[in-house]
């Protein structure tokens, strides 16, 4: 709750000094002269915006001045309004093109998902069994390992090798 930018324990903690200095009997008289004040507050906002816009439309200008007095809320929501129609011609351009990069995706997701459902057509012709290395060995020094991978030799290191230790 936020009246007059006075949030809820601020307004008790007023009305607990006000009931203390005014007293009971004196307070009730102060709020019933704020309400009258309030009420001719009123009266008078709606007479002055109704002459000013009297003479809006006679003059041509056309701006809607509001009947009842403007709160945070309201001038909010005008402020809003009227950013909103001033933008329109900047926006639109921006939002029709989302909304087609929008239906784009939409279409890509589909697309997407139908051919993940669909199965893989089998293959007439069987795939070849991968071949086994068959590096012929001709002492038993030598690594039966294929040319270009690491040696099984006796090197701590280990060496890039065929596995001849020679040279």
């Amino acid at each position: 709750m936020d009246i007059f930018g006075i949030g809820g324990p601020e307004l008790v903690l007023i009305l607990i000094i006000m009931l203390v200095f005014a007293g009971p009997k004196r307070m009730l008289q102060w709020a019933y002269q704020l309400g009258k004040f309030t009420s001719k507050a009123r009266q008078m906002w709606s007479e002055s915006m109704g002459y000013l816009q009297k003479e809006f439309d006679e003059a041509g200008v056309g701006i809607e001045l509001p009947k009842d007095i403007p709160t945070k809320g309201s001038l909010n929501r005008t402020i809003s309004e009227q950013a909103g129609k001033l933008m329109a011609p900047v926006t639109k351009p921006v939002e029709e093109a989302m909304s087609e990069t929008k239906s784009q995706l939409d279409d890509i997701k589909l697309s997407a998902s139908v051919n993940m459902n669909t199965t893989k057509p089998v293959s007439k012709t069987p795939t070849p069994a991968p071949k086994k290395d068959t590096a012929p060995a001709s002492n038993g020094n030598e690594s039966t390992a294929p040319l270009g991978t690491w040696s099984s030799g006796e090197s701590d290191l280990g060496n890039w090798s065929n596995g001849d230790k020679g040279g």
